[in-house]
């Protein structure tokens, strides 16, 4: 083992644990972000649905573009 190395160097290690650590943030934050995005679609997919349902109830109708 060679110890003059940079690998075996503390300020090398904490350098990459830094830029690791900055690489898993940004890819939670996108991640969370497509998450909220297929969630509040998927939400206002529903929402929409009872809101058909709910109005087909009582005899009304949304106009919609679908025929």
């Amino acid at each position: 083992m060679n110890s003059q190395s940079p690998i075996y160097s503390l300020k090398f290690t904490i350098s990459w644990i830094i830029v690791y650590s900055a690489i898993v943030f940004v890819l939670f934050q996108i991640i969370n972000f497509f998450i909220a995005l297929y969630l509040g679609l998927w939400i206002l997919n529903l929402i929409i649905e009872l809101t058909e349902r709910l109005f087909l109830r009582f005899g009304k109708r949304i106009v919609t573009v679908e025929k």
